[in-house]
Formats: C-alpha cells, sequence, structure tokens
C-alpha cells in the first residue's frame, strides 16, 4: 500500500504509515494481554519500543546532515524505509541478546506467532482504511489477508508452519498491491519469518 494520507495531532504531523503501524502496536498488545500470560504481552511491548526508538532515531543515519543544522529534524522525521528495518533487525537482536532470560516455552512460541501474524495483517488492514490506493488491490488485501489470518491462528497450531504461509501468501498479495514485491513490508515480513522460525528453535517443543 502507498501512503497517500497524512494526519495531524497538534503540531505533529504522522503519515498514515505512522498512524497504521501505532494502532497495530496497540491492538496486537492487547489482544497478546488477553490471550497469553501477562509476559509476552511484555515481551512485545519492549520489542515494539525498541523497534519505535531506532526507527525514529535512525533519522540520523539517513539523513545526518540535516539532523547536524536542524537537530528538531529528530523531532519531526524519521528513518523512513532505512529506519524500518534497522528497527525490525534491533527487535530480533534484542529477542536474540535475551533468550536466556525469555526462556520462550510452547505458550511463549505461540504468543510470538501470533503477535508477527497479526501486526503484519492489522498494519495491512489500517493502511487500507487510511489511503486512497486502487480498490482490486484494498479488496485483495483486506479479503485475503482476513480469511487467512483466521485460519492460520484458528487451525494451524505449529507455529514455523504458520509463519511459512502466511510469509508465501502475504508475498502474493503484495504483488497486486501499488509497490508490489518491492516494498519495505515484504522485507520485513521476511525478516519476521526469521525471527520466528529462530524463536521456535530456541524455545519449547509444541
Amino acid at each position: 500500500m502507498i501512503n497517500t494520507e497524512w494526519f495531524s495531532i497538534r503540531a505533529l504531523t504522522l503519515p498514515a504509515t505512522a498512524v497504521a503501524l501505532l494502532a497495530a502496536f496497540i491492538i496486537v498488545w492487547l489482544v497478546l494481554r488477553i490471550q497469553f500470560p501477562k509476559i509476552w504481552s511484555g515481551v512485545y511491548g519492549d520489542t515494539i519500543f525498541t523497534f519505535i526508538l531506532v526507527w525514529k532515531f535512525s533519522v540520523v543515519i539517513t539523513d545526518f546532515q540535516s539532523v547536524l543544522s536542524q537537530p528538531l529534524t529528530l523531532l519531526y522525521f524519521n528513518g523512513g524505509t532505512v529506519g524500518v528495518l534497522l528497527g525490525t533487525v534491533a527487535l530480533i537482536f534484542q529477542l536474540w541478546w535475551k533468550r536466556q532470560q525469555l526462556q520462550f516455552d510452547s505458550e511463549g512460541v505461540t504468543a510470538s506467532g501470533w503477535a508477527i501474524i497479526l501486526t503484519q495483517s492489522i498494519y495491512q488492514w489500517f493502511m487500507v482504511l487510511l489511503n486512497d490506493n486502487s480498490l482490486q488491490s484494498e479488496l485483495i488485501t483486506l479479503v485475503v489477508l482476513s480469511i487467512l489470518t483466521i485460519i492460520i491462528l484458528w487451525k494451524v497450531t505449529e507455529t514455523t508452519l504458520a509463519l511459512l504461509v502466511y510469509t508465501a501468501v502475504y508475498v502474493i498479495v503484495a504483488v497486486f498491491q501499488p509497490n508490489g514485491f518491492w516494498q519495505p513490508a515484504v522485507g520485513v515480513s521476511f525478516l519476521l519469518l526469521m525471527l520466528g522460525i529462530g524463536i521456535q528453535r530456541m524455545g519449547g517443543k509444541e
């Protein structure tokens, strides 16, 4: 989905991508808090906080000269596509670094799978609702990802299989979106797939 809309919150103006991300994070945190033991919504919240910090302040890397000349740039801009990828890598590294402390059991593995799938789907739903893209791409995204998410969370109990199926179908859906395969969300989806498989390997056996 292409960002076509911007939203103002007092003096701050946010693109629809940022609003969609924040909405997805909040909803997924609530789902995890209700569905699983409290520790896993806490882990999710910590990793998302890391993602937001890296994504926001990666503008220092992507546009250092602007930050140097106008420090307030840090408040109003982020690292864009590079920042999203860096934020995703940072949260993966954080979970790997804390793997011994977290001790993922089978419930933690399942919660991680839910978090990875729901974050992507809910983000895509909000991108459709908040922006104005082609009707065909919007319908395909909403319908296919909605049905896929429900089926996977309801019927597929093996986390690695669930993530593989979700990522494969999402790549197909992405082909029908305006930027096709070459969009940040696809790269993030592959990174999250590797994260999910890694958590499965270091966690409990299902």
